[in-house]
Order: structure tokens, then sequence, then C-alpha cells
């Protein structure tokens, strides 16, 4: 059993724009009876014109540089000799026709071969289905017109479910001629009922590598469009596949040139809370989880692709609609792949495996900021892109987990994979540490600042041998999901730690949250080093995050009540009680002095002092308050208000005083 997340796109329609949302997702429970289910990753922008919008396919081989690309003895590089397999969920029964209507408009040629089928390969579609419909219409339409020349293979599983989807992929990796699979779907990393994640997805990857005799296979995933707060999804964090982010194009009107690009807050990333870091991944982040996106491309609704729809058409109006979502990049990151393949063919070399080279090769493109290569990376292999997203959430320079290793630029990454040398760091690399960790459970949601906490990391030996020696933990707190800027929360010492290889233990560390923090939301990470050895330490970083705050005493006094309240000068009584609006106990003293003014308004030097209560000790919970009768003499008519005020001396501090004085009126 597993539990998922599910997510169907809902589709409805207006009479003058059409509309794609997409559901907020739940948490269900599944059972084998109703296994989990996938969505498209894909958001149409309402139309507000009867024309079409969105980029064309020229403007998109301008931008990326597609039509700069060159190839072997002066072939046109589309993709010639290569099979794209696709695979969706349900059937577009017009896509054909869409496809043709498509290519007339920007003077397309048909493809060599289209052929449709179903997860077995048969003949018998499944039912048509108008959401996925418009995934379809992107995928093919858009894998074909980036590469022309190639062989379309759609594969129609018979539901959106995960094993479907799954024996529609397989059956495609399976299929003759077929040298790149794209898959636009995928939902939340499988869970447990407890609510921690664990490995059963992880039984599913094998399905993304190339069968036994068959020419290479890359797989290519759409890393989804529910933001960063969803997380890694799956399959994008799938090690054995490229998983394709989303940003936002702005191409020149004039020169349809690449103007800029910016990140896309919709991209869902972030670090796998299954699957272990490759080692494809060193040299671009640090933790010992698999990360994503890989790469990105163009997936901004709001700088989107003109598709034509005719499947869920109103009558009257339009089929053809401008849509985004990262569902847009992964098949045209499996053209450019499919491109790069005809190359290989052209030099005599096999299609590319995805695993074992289209992912390495990639990689081996980068070179961090602050080394010799990160210029070429940057200026010649990819766009760079950066840029401020939701708080907490940056595309710095060089690889994040909201653009991956950036947007292609298309000449020189087709070189790199037809088999031009990658570029690789600058001075020796230090090896990666054997021991690594994987956080265990989330933290809680929110705690305060000098509270204590705990987590516990899973330790796995990744090496190919016994790990004997001492090692040390340290957990850090991290605005950032790395351990740039991090603060230390606690470190434990092994000094004897013989694992064989493969192997894993348990440790649970404890620490006190820090009261130096300021209020925000941080990752907890956690840095494994191997004492005494020159390997780069193992950091892993706490999918879920948690809202440290500081610690703050906040002593509010208040009447609870006058007797007599009409003060004529003889004695009176006042209830007076001091409450803490804080967050932590407050530990001190509490001073009170009484006073009667005319005014309202405290002035020491002018309003007489009826009563003083001084070192009253106090002890106080968050919430709890300390009642105070106070006996004093009424003062002369004239006088009507009662002002009690306090001062205190406690542990923290009363960090608001502006709640440090009450009034009260009577009827003199």
């Amino acid at each position: 059993m597993f539990r998922r997340q599910r997510n169907r796109g809902q589709h409805r329609r207006a009479r003058s724009a059409r509309t794609w949302a997409e559901s907020l997702e739940q948490r269900m429970l599944l059972s084998a009876a109703a296994p989990p289910v996938m969505h498209p990753d894909y958001i149409i922008r309402p139309n507000v014109t009867t024309g079409i919008m969105g980029y064309s396919p020229g403007q998109i081989k301008s931008a990326y540089g597609f039509d700069q690309v060159s190839l072997s003895g002066g072939a046109t590089p589309d993709g010639t000799g290569q099979t794209i397999a696709i695979v969706d969920a349900f059937d577009d029964p017009n896509i054909v026709s869409d496809l043709a209507t498509f290519d007339s408009q920007f003077g397309l040629p048909a493809p060599p071969s289209f052929r449709v089928v179903n997860q077995t390969g048969g003949s018998s579609l499944p039912q048509p289905d108008a959401g996925w419909a418009g995934e379809i219409s992107l995928d093919v339409e858009w894998s074909h017109a980036i590469a022309p020349g190639a062989n379309i293979l759609l594969v129609e599983a018979t539901t959106n479910s995960n094993s479907d989807l799954v024996a529609a992929t397989d059956y495609a990796r399976h299929a003759a001629g077929v040298s790149v699979v794209s898959m636009s779907w995928g939902g939340s990393e499988f869970f447990s009922f407890n609510g921690f994640e664990f490995d059963s997805q992880t039984a599913f990857d094998p399905t993304f590598t190339t069968p036994s005799g068959h020419q290479g296979v890359t797989f290519v995933v759409a890393s989804g469009d529910s933001g960063a707060f969803s997380g890694a999804q799956w399959p994008s964090s799938s090690p054995n596949v490229l998983a394709v982010g989303g940003t936002s194009l702005l191409i020149n009107a004039t020169t349809e040139a690449y103007q800029s690009e910016s990140p896309w807050d919709g991209t869902a990333g972030g670090y796998s809370g299954v699957e272990p870091k490759p080692a494809y991944q060193d040299v671009a982040q640090a933790t010992a989880l698999r990360s994503t996106p890989d790469v990105s491309y163009d997936g901004d609704p709001v700088t989107g692709f003109a598709i034509y729809d005719s499947f869920e058409s109103v009558p009257g109006l339009t089929s053809w609609v401008d849509i985004g979502g990262t569902s847009a990049g992964a098949p045209q990151w499996s053209a450019l792949l499919a491109i790069a393949n005809q190359g290989r063919a052209l030099a005599g070399l096999g299609s590319l495996d995805g695993v074992s080279q289209t992912l390495p090769l990639l990689y081996g493109l980068y070179s961090p900021p602050g080394t010799v290569g990160y210029l070429t990376y940057s200026t010649t292999f990819f766009h760079d892109v950066t840029g401020s997203l939701t708080p907490g959430r940056q595309a710095v320079p060089g690889y994040d987990t909201a653009t991956g290793l950036g947007s292609p630029r298309a000449p020189a990454v087709i070189d790199a994979l037809v088999g031009a040398p990658a570029v690789g760091t600058s001075g020796p690399v230090t090896p990666s540490a054997q021991i690594v960790g994987a956080f265990k459970g989330n933290p809680p949601v929110s705690v305060i600042g000098g509270t204590t906490g705990s987590v516990t990391l899973h330790l796995t030996n990744t090496g190919t041998s016994r790990f004997k020696g001492p090692i040390a933990v340290t957990v850090y707190a991290s605005a950032q999901d790395s351990l740039t800027g991090g603060i230390a929360l606690g470190t434990i010492s092994v000094p004897k730690l013989s694992l064989g290889a493969g192997a894993s233990r348990t440790l649970r560390l404890r620490f006190t949250y820090p009261t130096s923090l300021a209020t925000g939301t941080y990752y907890l990470v956690a840095a494994v080093t191997e004492t005494g050895t020159n390997t780069v330490p193992s950091v892993t970083v706490n999918p879920a995050t948690v809202t440290i705050t500081a610690p703050a005493v906040d002593l509010a006094v208040a009447f609870s009540g006058i007797q007599p309240l009409a003060l004529n000068g003889s004695n009176s009584d006042a209830i007076i009680t001091v409450t803490n609006l804080g967050n932590v106990i407050a530990n001190g003293t509490v001073n009170l002095n009484l006073y009667a003014s005319a005014t309202g308004v405290l002035n020491v030097a002018v309003d007489p002092l009826l009563a003083t209560l001084s070192g009253v000790p106090v002890h106080l919970r968050p919430g709890r308050f300390l009642r105070m009768r106070v006996h004093f003499a009424a003062p002369a008519a004239g006088l009507t208000d009662l002002i009690a005020s306090i001062t205190s001396s406690t542990t923290p501090a009363d960090n608001n005083p502006a709640n440090n004085t009450a009034v009260a009126t009577t009827t003199g």
C-alpha cells in the first residue's frame, strides 16, 4: 500500500476563454485496488483573443539556438533516424489531425512515422480524456516542432494510475528504435502509514533504464508544477531520469533572439525523501539525497507555447491554446536528445543511455561558481538562470533546486552529447565520503529558541569496503537548503564506527535550538565528517522545514475590578492581573505602582501615587496570569482615573512595554 498525493487536473470552459486549473493536492491512503494516480504537468493560460497565442517553434528554436546546431556532413539537425516515445494516459482521438493542423500552421513536415498504441503496443486505445488530451497535444506537437525528422511513438496508458503509466513506459523502452522516452506526469513521492517516506518507489526505478540488448534510451521527466512546497516529485526524483524544471523565457520581439530568463515559481523541486544522491550529482550538490530538477526550460504559462487541441474545443471558438508548465520542457529536451543521437549515429556511435551517459555528460559540463570552468559552463553550455522566488528559495549562481544546471544553449550541449569532451572542474577533486546520512522523520513544524530537539539519522556505508574509524555528525539550521549560512545546533562524535559495505546504523542527536536565531523558517542540515580523512563531508538536508521563533516574555497588566467604583476619599481595593502573553516562562519579579489621574495618561511628575507592591515573585507560563489585590486610600474628588503600571525583572526580559500600563475609569 502507498500513501500518495492525488492530483487530477479539472478542466473548465468559458464562452470567451479556455482555462485549466490544477486541483489542490490531497493526501490519500491507497491500496492495490486503488493504485496511486499521476497528474499531467501543464497549465493553460486563458486566451484573451481568438488568434494564436504563445511562442512559435521558430521563436523557440532561435532563442535556444536550435537553428545554429550543425551536424557531421551538413546533415539537417532534426532527429532523423531517431524515435521519441511519449507516454501519457488515456486517449486523444484527434491527435493525428491536430498535429497536421499544427504542422500546417508553422510550416513543419509531417513526422516520418507517427504511431499511437496502447500500453501493451496494441491498437485498441483507452477511453478519451479531455484533460490528458491537452497534455498529449503539447507533448506530441512540441517534440515534433524541435525534432521534426524524428519518428513519434505515442503510448497511451489505460488510466493515469501509477501501475498503468509504468507499464506503458516499460513497453516504450522495449519498442524498436526508441532512443528517448518523454514523460510529462508525476506525483508526490510514496508515503508510508506513519508519515515517513520509504523506498517502495525505488522498485519502479529500473523501468527507467535501457533494456538488455536494446540501444541506449534516455528517460526525460517533467519535474512538476506544484512549486517548491511540494518537494521533489516522482518519477522526476528517480536517479535514472533527466528531470526538467521550468523558467520564464523572454524572447526579443524583433530579432526572436534570447533576451532573458528567470526562474518560474511553479516548478516543483528539492531533495528526495527516498532516493539517494547519484554519483553524477557529486559535482553539483553536497547532500546525500537526489535533488531535482537537473535542467530547465521555458515553462511559465505567461511565456508559454502555442498548441492546437480540438478535442475539448467549444463550437465557434479557436482550438489554439497558450500552454505552459514543466510538461513543455520535457518533450523539447527529448527532441534535443534525439538530435544529439542523430549526430552520434552520423559519427558511428550508439544512442545515449540516460543514467550512464546522458546525465553524467550533462553534469560533466558543470563547474561551480569560483572555479575556472564556471565561465565556460555558464556562457557556452547553459543559461545559468538566477533570481528570487518564494521566501527561502533562490535560483543562485550555479546548480540549484529551482532551475538545475540551467536551460540549454543547444549547439554546445548537443556537440557535447555527440562526443565533445566535457568541461571538468578546476584542480583535483576531493573524494566523497563513504558514510552518508539521511534523516528519518520530520522535525516539528514550529519550535521556540531555547527548547530542546532531536533528529534521527540513518547512516549508510556507500563504499565498496568496510569503514573503520571515527566520525562526527553536526546538525545545522540554515535559511537555505545547504550549509550556506548554517548555525550549528549540536555535534555528536562516534570514536569507533565500523560498518561493512552497504551496512547501516541509526544515530540520534539531541540539541538545543538557539535563542540567537531570528524568527524564521529553517532547513535542518546534517554534515557527516569522516574524522582524520581528506574526504568531503556527506551533507543531507531535511526536505521538511521548521519555524524557529525567538523566545519572548510579554507581561500585560489589566484591571479585573475596583471596589468601590466611586472614589470618595474612603479606602478602596483594586484587583489587578499580570498575564504572560509571551511564548516562554517568565521567571523573576514584578513591581506594581498604582496612580490616580485626571487625564487617563500617566504623568508620574504630577499624578499621585496611591500604592506600591515591590518584588512580587513570578513564575508565569505562557498564557498564565498573576492576580494581585491592592488596598489604597481613594484620592480627592476630581481624579477619576486609576492607572496601574508595572516594571519587571525576568528571564527573558519583558519585550513589550506598550502593555505595561492599564487605565480604569471610576465615578470620581
